[in-house]
């Protein structure tokens, strides 16, 4: 069992770093929309709205995720150079005020969506994007092979 996280947020172009199984679905399908139900019950626990499923930032986290699972690289900047802020540009999510991004990596008893958002509430940079009332949409991707998975989730507000 293991598990890699991260986490950034951008704000009008400046980016902060901070630094959170097996799976539930057959490898194949992207269970970005359980990530995203499991976020939203998480915010509103914590006080906030939920955030409204962006097919831009859909895609956006979808590349990425599926980026990490191919190359076992967890952070936020691709195998290509790419950082969040150039994927959900290139994704079609421009202008916007903020984004923020969360990346995880679980094998094991640690690949699902439930273990991911588990592990990004116990991380204060996860935490501190995923009960940020101020964003308004997300996208989200779940993606496995073997007992890996890996997931990506994008906030943002235009």
């Amino acid at each position: 069992m293991s598990l890699s996280v991260c986490a950034a947020v951008s704000v009008f172009g400046s980016m902060f770093a901070a630094v959170p199984a097996k799976a539930d679905e057959p490898a194949g399908v992207d269970q970005g929309g359980a990530v995203l139900s499991q976020i939203n019950a998480t915010r509103a626990e914590n006080g906030c709205g939920p955030v409204v499923a962006n097919p831009q930032l859909t895609a956006a986290a979808a590349r990425h995720a599926n980026d990490v699972l191919e190359t076992g690289t967890v952070g936020h900047t691709g195998s290509d150079g790419s950082s969040v802020a150039q994927r959900v540009t290139d994704a079609g999510y421009a202008p916007y005020a903020a984004l923020g991004e969360i990346v995880f990596s679980g094998s094991g008893a640690s690949g699902s969506p439930t273990a991911a958002v588990a592990s990004w509430m116990n991380s204060p940079g996860h935490r501190a994007i995923i009960t940020d009332c101020r964003f308004t949409e997300a996208g989200f991707s779940a993606v496995s092979s073997g007992d890996k998975m890996t997931a990506a989730g994008d906030f943002g507000r235009a």
